[in-house]
C-alpha cells in the first residue's frame, strides 16, 4: 500500500481505501455479500488474484474479518468497516450530482440489472412471483434478460424463469440506465421510443413503480409517481 507519511487522517484513510477496487469491494460487503463469488459478481472486471489481495489488505487494516467456513471463503465487515457506510453513500450522492452520465462503453446489462434489483423495495413488489422480460437492442448476446420479482425481492437472470410475464420491455441499456439514474424521465424515454412496453396500462404503471429509481438520484421518486399516475 502507498504510504503518504502524513499525520492527516485523510491521508491515513486513503492509504487503506484509496487503491483501485477497494471501495467497490467494501460496497459489495455493505450490500451483504459475504462469499468471494458474491463479491466478485459485483466487480466483474477485477481479477480473482486482485480481489484476494484487496480482501487480505482490508483484513490487515481491521476493516473486514474472515469468517470461519468450509469451502468458499467468506468475509464480513468489522465495526470499522460498517462505519464506512455513510462514506460510500456520500460518494455515490456526490458522483450522481457532479459527474456526467455514464459512458455507453461503461454500461453493462448484468451490472445495471443487479443495481436495479438491489434498489427495488420488496414491500412494493407483487404478492405473486412474476417476471419482467427485458430485450436489449444494442448489446451483444445475451440480449434477453428477465427480472424475477416477489415479496422476497428481485433477481436478474439470463434464463427464462417460466413465470407469468407482467410486462415486456424493449430498450437500450443507456435508456434504462438514464431513467434509473435520473438523467431522464420515463416520459422522455417512451416518447423517443428508447424504451417500449408490451403490456396493459396497468402493467406499465406497475412496472414503473416496481423499478423505482437509484437511491442516489436527487429527485428520488416524485417523477416516477407522476409518470405512473398517467397510466391510471
Amino acid at each position: 500500500m502507498t504510504a503518504y507519511r502524513q499525520h492527516c487522517p485523510v491521508a491515513s484513510a486513503t492509504e487503506v481505501l484509496g487503491h483501485t477496487w477497494t471501495l467497490l469491494v467494501v460496497r459489495e460487503l455493505l450490500h451483504g455479500n459475504s462469499r468471494v463469488s458474491e463479491i466478485a459478481r459485483g466487480v466483474p472486471g477485477m481479477s480473482s488474484a486482485l480481489l484476494a489481495r484487496r480482501l487480505k489488505q482490508l483484513a490487515e487494516a481491521g476493516v473486514v474479518t474472515r469468517l470461519s467456513s468450509t469451502g468458499e471463503g467468506r468475509f464480513a465487515l468489522t465495526p470499522a468497516g460498517r462505519d464506512l457506510a455513510p462514506v460510500v453513500e456520500q460518494l455515490g450522492r456526490w458522483g450522481r450530482r457532479w459527474l456526467p452520465p455514464p459512458r455507453s462503453g461503461d454500461l453493462k446489462p448484468n451490472l445495471l440489472l443487479l443495481d436495479i434489483c438491489r434498489g427495488m423495495d420488496p414491500a412494493r413488489l407483487p404478492r405473486e412471483k412474476v417476471s419482467l422480460h427485458l430485450r436489449f437492442a444494442e448489446t451483444p448476446p445475451p440480449r434477453w434478460w428477465w427480472l424475477v420479482l416477489s415479496p422476497e425481492g428481485a433477481s436478474a437472470t439470463e434464463t427464462d424463469p417460466r413465470l407469468p410475464t407482467a410486462a415486456r420491455i424493449d430498450c437500450t441499456v443507456s435508456a434504462l440506465a438514464g431513467v434509473w439514474l435520473g438523467h431522464r424521465t420515463w416520459r422522455e424515454a417512451l416518447d423517443d421510443r428508447a424504451i417500449r412496453f408490451e403490456g396493459t396500462r396497468e402493467a406499465v404503471r406497475n412496472t414503473i413503480g416496481w423499478l423505482g429509481r437509484n437511491r442516489f438520484t436527487l429527485s428520488v421518486s416524485a417523477s416516477n409517481r407522476s409518470m405512473a399516475q398517467q397510466f391510471d
